[in-house]
């Protein structure tokens, strides 16, 4: 496939030429990210000396001839030679973590991804070119975004929560719906009031996505797409939805929009209507990816930990979704985790972490949410968490629970 990037990219021959000076450069990154920057690399015929990764259970194997190294081992090369950080969208995080170990010769890899021919085979990663191409265009729209912090408010992503409501009920789900007694769907009004004040105080999002429980069972599914899709300041909506429901066609018909990606997580027999669902998107050729789920890590815990500021710091710095805004019952979180746990009154409300969204002040809500976005290290929540980052364990994807799960409420 030929990738190339909506966002203009400054220099980016300019970088390449200056890294093939080097003897050669470290990846800081082994996930499907990290394949793709190899690929890259060796394209370019830039030299790989080792690799690197948060993720203690990779230290000491060797991916595509190249040994990964903890990053304390990075710190004897004492900026000789360049660092690439090549994942997601936890490269703020990584960054400070280099700087700490005193490394500072330290490049993202936004200038690899101005311009890509890939064979998807050869890289041996498990996305689709559907899912690469969105992936890639967040972590670039990202690295920018975060360059240009200082003058306005752009943010890689907010999920909507339509409703408690799910198809499902997974023991070990990450979002906690398994503890909801009681679902409910969000008022409607709510809604489309909080979308209203959201789009109109941030200068742009890249990704909105409508999560729940299962965002198809929302019965107005289709009229908050056509109200977002009124709004010109983002880059993309995402149905992500577990393939229980297959709406039928004229239902389905709001969401033939090119900037509509349904996010289709594929659990066998639970997802019962994915094949349907597959059929009737690609026959409306609405785009979307399927992928066949068969493990989780082990995140969906309400827990009370002991951990240090550091080592919350940590587990934030390599969350998946440390930046991943959340909007529920009108109130903006940094995380799903801290959006439902707080919901379900499992963890301490802590006004410091959460924005009600009907602040009438327009400025002071710009800033509290550039705050919450940009500058913190870690949330109260995170005290309460298991963790999610490749260092925690894995259990069976979408294992049945019969009722609601019982919690312990964390003081």
């Amino acid at each position: 496939m030929i990738y190339v990037s909506p966002f203009k990219l400054n220099d980016a021959e300019k970088t390449l030429t200056e890294l093939s000076h080097y003897d050669g450069v470290i990846v800081f990154g082994t996930g499907n990210t990290g394949i793709v920057v190899l690929s890259a690399l060796k394209k370019a015929g830039i030299s790989v000396v080792c690799l690197s990764d948060n993720n203690k259970h990779r230290w000491g194997k060797i991916i595509n001839g190249h040994k990964i190294v903890p990053p304390k081992d990075l710190k004897s090369i004492n900026n000789q030679t360049p660092i690439l950080i090549a994942v997601d969208l936890n490269f703020p995080y990584i960054r400070r973590q280099l700087k700490d170990l005193g490394l500072t010769n330290v490049y993202d890899c936004d200038f690899i991804f101005s311009k890509l021919d890939l064979d998807l085979k050869e890289c041996n990663i498990s996305w689709s070119e559907n899912k690469l191409k969105s992936k890639i265009d967040l972590y670039v729209y990202s690295v920018l975004a975060h360059r240009d912090k200082k003058n306005s408010l752009k943010v890689d992503s907010v999920d909507l929560m339509l409703t408690e409501k799910c198809s499902l009920k997974c023991k070990d789900c990450s979002n906690l719906m398994q503890f909801y007694a009681k679902p409910i769907d969000e008022d409607y009004n709510l809604v489309i009031a909080s979308i209203d004040i959201f789009m109109d105080t941030v200068d742009y999002v890249q990704e909105i996505r409508l999560l729940g429980g299962e965002p198809l069972m929302y019965k107005k599914v289709d009229l908050v797409i056509n109200h977002l899709l009124k709004y010109k300041n983002f880059g993309q909506i995402k149905i992500n939805t577990n393939g229980t429901i297959a709406p039928k066609e004229e239902k389905l018909k709001a969401f033939q929009n090119e900037k509509i990606y349904f996010d289709i997580a594929n659990y066998g027999k639970e997802s019962r209507n994915a094949e349907a669902l597959v059929k009737e998107l690609t026959k409306m050729k609405i785009a979307h990816n399927i992928a066949h789920v068969t493990e989780w890590q082990d995140v969906g815990k309400i827990v009370k930990t002991n951990r240090t500021e550091n080592e919350n710091k940590e587990v934030f710095g390599n969350c998946c979704t440390s930046r991943s805004l959340t909007i529920l019952h009108g109130k903006l979180y940094l995380c799903p985790f801290a959006a439902n746990a707080t919901n379900l009154k499992a963890i301490p409300h802590t006004k410091k972490d959460i924005i009600d969204l009907n602040i009438t002040d327009k400025k002071e809500l710009r800033k509290q949410i550039h705050n919450l976005y940009f500058n913190t290290e870690y949330l109260d929540a995170c005290k309460s968490c298991n963790g999610r980052d490749h260092n925690v364990p894995k259990v069976k994807a979408a294992l049945q629970a019969k009722t609601p799960i019982s919690y312990e409420l964390v003081k």
